[in-house]
């Protein structure tokens, strides 16, 4: 897994798209308050889905603390770096925004996440 690089097109044409994958994204051209910037974020579109369509579905992250239940949650990144997945960035990309692979989210961190989405998107 590697670090971000820059450009217009995916630097690994075809980064793993399992659900729980934290990749590098380019999410310019984003307006406030949408989340922009090249910055991780995590997969979470199914797998089955992602292998097939020309989208996938991402929570970004951000340095910016603190952790806020269920809005953004605290994950400690490869490298050390603490960020914070951002749920209401959530948001459907095509592959082409998709840059290298990081790492993949522990089990106990996506059941986190899955909780805080559907407090999150529940009445």
């Amino acid at each position: 897994m590697g670090g971000r690089t820059s450009g217009n097109g995916p630097a690994n044409p075809s980064p793993e798209m399992k659900r729980g994958t934290i990749i590098w994204i380019n999410l310019e051209d984003a307006k406030p308050p949408e989340v922009g910037k090249t910055r991780p974020a995590i997969l979470i579109s199914n797998s089955e889905q992602n292998a097939h369509l020309a989208t996938v579905v991402v929570i970004p992250f951000s340095t910016q603390a603190p952790e806020v239940w269920p809005l953004r949650l605290k994950f400690d990144l490869a490298g050390g770096k603490t960020s914070y997945a951002v749920l209401p960035g959530i948001r459907q990309v095509k592959k082409t925004r998709l840059l290298d692979a990081i790492e993949v989210a522990p089990a106990d961190f996506i059941h986190k996440l899955d909780r805080a989405l559907t407090a999150y998107l529940s009445d």
